[in-house]
């Protein structure tokens, strides 16, 4: 069973000479490697070139982006140029072990998710994924991100019936599919698998100007793309675990003068009806004291923690 890997890359050429040393590492070499450039810096986009003509390896495919789009937009373009049926994402930051490719050999149909996954912190440490029990999508609804993109092998044939990745998203687009992917399938399967992928994340703290587009994809994903017509009350009440997600943002970006984007997306569930005024009015009167010096960062997250975040 072969698969395709898709892995958007912009200005990391180091990265994608450690994702290739991965894949030569392969005990299954049936296996093609889609990178799509977006728009990467002169210099750096010729010597992924160069590399790539170098090595002379008719498994890897490079296709440049004429224009500067986004991660989405490079990934759906991976995925239509794919040569097999079964597709992985992969970013060019990760690691994989010798039997990544070996352990998607399995059958499925839509889709198929490989929950146990690893991440590499800020400190080079590694932390295991903990226990998933119970309903998978409640999880995503409550803005508990249980697995990456990378966990999820597709059926191309499917991924495209959903629409592939969301181009207008400018963060979530691996959770919105995610959440689409499940709420429109009854055959996925979750594997309990052995660990065989590594992930790297940023600290909140360490990610310049990303406020804004959090909030600018949460407002997007509540208001236009989330389908609630299927949701329970009791799923429904979960989704204030994004507004919890946008105000834990505000915080570590330390940007109070920007607290009007959160209150934004705050006014957008009441109106949607996924708080209640309750939750509106102390969301909104906390909002102001933090812009106003008088709740230290602290305070305001333990008071958004208690009223928004969903209790398990």
């Amino acid at each position: 069973m072969s698969i395709s890997i898709i892995t958007p890359h912009y200005n990391d050429p180091t990265g994608l000479l450690k994702v290739y040393k991965c894949l030569l590492e392969q005990t299954q070499t049936s296996w093609q490697w889609v990178i799509v450039d977006d728009l990467s810096d002169t210099n750096i986009r010729d010597k992924v070139q160069n590399w790539h003509q170098g090595i002379k390896d008719n498994r890897v495919k490079l296709i440049c982006n004429p224009k500067k789009s986004n991660a989405s937009v490079s990934r759906n373009l991976g995925a239509d140029t794919a040569l097999y049926e079964n597709l992985v994402f992969l970013d060019a930051d990760d690691i994989i072990t010798p039997n990544f490719i070996a352990n998607r050999q399995i059958e499925f149909y839509d889709f198929a998710v490989l929950k146990n996954t690893a991440v590499i912190n800020q400190n080079k440490e590694v932390q295991f994924s903990a226990e998933i029990k119970g309903n998978y999508l409640n999880y995503f609804l409550q803005a508990r991100f249980i697995w990456p993109i990378t966990a999820i092998v597709w059926k191309k044939t499917y991924f495209d019936s959903i629409g592939q990745f969301n181009p207008q998203l400018p963060r979530l687009q691996d959770v919105e599919l995610a959440i689409r992917a499940m709420q429109n399938s009854e055959n996925f399967i979750v594997v309990d698998n052995e660990v065989d992928f590594y992930y790297n994340v940023k600290p909140i703290r360490s990610r310049k100007n990303f406020l804004k587009p959090v909030c600018d994809a949460t407002y997007i994903f509540i208001d236009e793309l989330l389908q609630t017509q299927n949701l329970s009350q009791y799923q429904l009440s979960l989704l204030s675990g994004y507004y919890f997600m946008c105000t834990k943002y505000l915080e570590r970006s330390e940007s109070r003068k920007e607290s009007h984007l959160v209150f934004r997306n705050l006014r957008l569930f009441y109106k949607k009806g996924h708080v209640g005024f309750f939750q509106f009015l102390i969301g909104g009167i906390s909002l102001k004291l933090y812009e106003w010096r008088v709740l230290s960062g602290n305070q305001f997250l333990r008071v958004n923690r208690y009223v928004f975040k969903p209790k398990n």
